[in-house]
């Protein structure tokens, strides 16, 4: 099930991505409540048992189901309406770009992609992901 580190009286983050990643979640979104997910089961399941103020879904969540969580969320009645900020932050898909990325991400209805890889350093990369993320936070 979910890692969930809880804030009082509010609704969690849910993070669904690799664990290499969890470092830079924390730094990111430091102050907030943060559930972590490895699949597609536990990220559904979380789902549905309670209200998340946002989900964040990185591009190889779950062996690269990111696409399959984003289309799940806005299938799903309870959820549909949670905001969606996606995130590359490693390397990989070389022949993927950036831009095809957003325009999947736009057609499944994401609000939101941060590429990392195009910041020129951590603390930049993180303030723009937290940004992302607070943009759509109704707090």
């Amino acid at each position: 099930m979910a890692k969930f580190v809880l804030g009082e009286g509010m609704h969690p983050i849910l993070i669904a991505d690799v664990p290499s990643m969890d470092a830079r979640y924390w730094a990111a979104l430091s102050g907030w409540s943060l559930a972590f997910t490895r699949t597609m089961e536990e990220a559904r399941a979380t789902l549905a048992a309670q209200r998340c103020a946002a989900v964040v879904i990185g591009v190889y969540f779950d062996d690269s189901q990111m696409f399959d969580l984003v289309r799940a969320i806005r299938a799903d009645d309870f959820q549909n309406e949670v905001p969606i900020v996606c995130v590359r932050g490693s390397p990989g898909y070389t022949a993927v770009t950036t831009r095809t990325l957003e325009t999947a991400l736009k057609v499944l209805a994401a609000d939101a992609f941060v590429d990392l890889l195009h910041f020129a350093d951590e603390q930049s990369g993180d303030a723009a992901l937290r940004a992302a993320v607070q943009r759509y936070l109704k707090v």
